[in-house]
């Protein structure tokens, strides 16, 4: 009770004819209190007391610059620092202090004020896994569940993907890009190790990541460590996945799932939303206008890994081997999987000169048109080892010289016989 309601109460029975006696024996005050209060026409107002000074008080400013040093100290050894000082008081002291500031510091960063962002400002996306036991035939299969939502209508995205790693985190965004028609002009999200190499105050993006954003516009605004609230809509919204029992069902295939989850988003969609009072289809319409448009052309989300051909016209990539024509032996070329595992592309320079479907570990894949050449006899592939002859030339033809006719006489022998000096 008050002050001024046990005034009032001892002043009641007073004027009921009751006896001091009979007054401290009811209220449980003293017989001189009770005179005390009878004798004040009001009840006496009191103030809070004025603090005593305390043996720590000359040593808070130390204190304080020696937490603001060293956050994370101990009580014991803030306390030995101000014993050095020539503090006489005692540790419990300390121990309070150091405690009343951190609590105060630890519900400064809990503290928020909520707020509402304009049309087309920003959308913020988390993920929920890994989650096993949702594929019938692949129960042990691990299963994330992407959320996008717009932060003004509250309209969101799930979809479930194998996992959350850069590539199909971009594919992700990608498709909820394509299913909005538009971009917003901030993207927040956590400060995982697929977006985010080095988080604030000294913010480091993955430059995928980074040209992803670039490429459509959009801000990144990865929130500060340990602020969940900075992407509340999505973290409440993600809580909200085990309320539905999508999570306790099993299904045959990650289709049957997304179908799942479309239904789970469309009925959201179709209900008054607690914050806005409004449906987020409503809201959407009101919000659409105010996107980003779409690039000309999508960004590529598969990163890209050099390798070099081997020997045997292949290059090694997650545990398997895959053919490149043999004319490549040698080079470096450029291997893309897709986000989901299923296709490989492999480029010499900006060429595509391979594609495969992925295989497992151990196996490899090879197009047969790659080194159908190398199946031939080797003496047919031989190169000749000097330049072959010229064929013959066909000899010239050229025209006859008509010679004048010379008539030659004709003697016997016996004639010339004579000339040279007879017979012999």
């Amino acid at each position: 009770m008050t002050s001024q309601e046990v005034w009032m109460d001892v002043h009641d029975l007073a004027r009921a004819g009751a006896s001091i006696r009979e007054i401290a024996r009811r209220t449980g005050l003293a017989r001189t209190t009770v005179r005390r209060l009878l004798r004040q026409s009001a009840p006496k107002p009191y103030g809070p007391r004025r603090p005593r000074p305390t043996k720590l008080e000359p040593f808070v400013a130390a204190l304080e610059a020696a937490l603001a040093a060293r956050p994370h100290a101990p009580a014991t050894r803030l306390f030995d620092q101000l014993r050095g000082l020539g503090y006489a008081g005692a540790y419990e002291a300390v121990k309070r202090w150091v405690r009343a500031v951190r609590q105060q510091e630890r519900a400064r960063r809990r503290a928020c004020v909520r707020f509402e962002t304009e049309p087309g400002l920003e959308a913020q996306f988390d993920g929920k896994g890994p989650v096993r036991g949702l594929l019938a035939d692949e129960p042990d299969r691990p299963v994330h569940l992407f959320r996008f939502v717009l932060a003004y209508s509250r309209w969101r995205i799930t979809l479930a993907v194998p996992s959350l790693e850069l590539p199909l985190t971009l594919w992700a965004l990608q498709r909820a890009f394509e299913q909005l028609g538009g971009v917003p002009r901030r993207l927040v999200f956590d400060n995982a190790r697929t977006a985010v190499l080095k988080p604030r105050p000294n913010l480091i993006l993955q430059p995928v990541f980074a040209d992803f954003c670039r490429h459509y516009g959009c801000e990144p605004a990865p929130a500060w460590p340990y602020h969940p609230q900075r992407k509340g809509k999505t973290e409440r919204s993600l809580r909200g996945l085990v309320d539905t029992g999508v999570l306790d069902r099993a299904y045959p295939g990650f289709a049957a799932l997304q179908v799942e989850l479309e239904a789970q988003d469309e009925a959201y969609h179709q209900r008054v939303q607690a914050t806005t009072g409004q449906l987020p289809a409503e809201r959407l319409e009101a919000e659409r206008p105010h996107l980003l448009a779409l690039p000309a052309g999508p960004f590529d989300p598969r990163l890209a890994e050099t390798r070099r051909v081997l020997s045997d016209c292949t290059v090694s990539f997650g545990g398997a081997r895959y053919s490149v024509p043999f004319r490549l032996v040698g080079a470096m070329v450029t291997v893309k999987l897709d986000p989901w595992g299923h296709q490989l592309a492999i480029y010499a320079g900006s060429e595509l000169v391979a594609a495969h479907d992925a295989v497992a570990r151990g196996l490899c894949s090879v197009i047969e048109e790659h080194v159908a050449e190398l199946r031939r006899p080797r003496f047919d592939r031989l190169r000749p080892l000097r330049r072959p002859a010229p064929p013959p030339r066909e000899p010239e033809t050229r025209p006859l010289v008509a010679w004048p006719q010379i008539e030659v006489p004709r003697r016997p022998i016996e004639v010339y016989a004579a000339a040279l000096g007879g017979a012999r």
